[in-house]
């Protein structure tokens, strides 16, 4: 009977942890695993690849609205991080003869002013939805140790106008590990792939956020921009990885 009654509280626990409510509770960064198609789900399998292939390089976000994403992939790659220190002091001699020192950047862009002038058409991307504030996503990153520097560094306008604007400093940026474009829009799509072009590199992670918006029209949204920027640019492919979250698709980039 004993034992029953303890099976019994156990499943009760278990459905109580299972709870929506609860899980809201619980941050999405102590949540994730390997095997989850959300969004932090997403940056755990692409830093997985990253470093798992010793990758060095920057990890791009355009689109960054409250910073929320950016944030979660600087804790990722944190978790990343402990890890490959741990590998370089193992007890194992071909562990520690690996290079762990890698080096990554974070790089956010975004208006900051909710979203731009656009042709879309579509209510929930209208101009000036969602809106964010630089100042607020800065102070909210150096509460995880975000602070603003050569690591982290954020770019503030359209993205054709950052191109222009900071081409020299953009031109010093590492070259891509991942990127994550999170912009919806066809035009800030296409904008941030042109940007990104030169840096791209084989075994590049391209997250598409907002992939399959727009009713996955081939002729709008990020769908659009990306094959638009592949048929001008026919050095490059991508491979599809695995969908995530509502409409988001991860790429692999190869350069032929």
């Amino acid at each position: 009977m004993l034992r029953k009654i303890l099976s019994y509280r156990l499943l009760q626990l278990l459905y109580f942890v299972q709870h929506k409510f609860v899980l809201r509770l619980i941050p999405s960064y102590i949540k994730s695993d390997y095997n989850r198609y959300d969004r932090v789900g997403a940056l755990h399998k692409a830093w997985g690849l990253v470093i798992t292939n010793q990758m060095s390089g920057g990890y791009y976000e355009f689109g960054v609205y409250k910073g929320e994403s950016f944030r979660d992939s600087y804790r990722v790659y944190l978790r990343y991080d402990r890890w490959m220190k741990a590998q370089s002091e193992s007890h194992e001699m071909w562990r520690r003869k690996i290079n762990w020192d890698l080096k990554h950047s974070f790089y956010a862009f975004d208006t900051f002013e909710g979203m731009p002038e656009n042709d879309e058409n579509n209510e929930t991307f209208s101009k000036g939805t969602f809106l964010s504030s630089l100042d607020e996503v800065k102070s909210a990153g150096e509460k995880i140790g975000m602070r603003e520097g050569d690591q982290i560094k954020y770019f503030k306008g359209n993205f054709s106008d950052i191109a222009k604007e900071r081409s020299d400093e953009f031109s010093n940026l590492q070259p891509v590990a991942i990127v994550n474009i999170d912009s919806d829009l066809y035009a800030s799509a296409r904008d941030a792939l042109e940007i990104i072009n030169p840096k791209l590199r084989q075994g590049t992670v391209l997250l598409m956020d907002d992939y399959n918006c727009f009713s996955a029209n081939q002729k709008e949204g990020e769908r659009y921009a990306l094959s638009e920027f592949l048929e001008k640019n026919p050095d490059k492919e991508v491979e599809k990885w695995f969908s995530y979250s509502l409409v988001g698709q991860a790429f692999i980039v190869h350069i032929n």
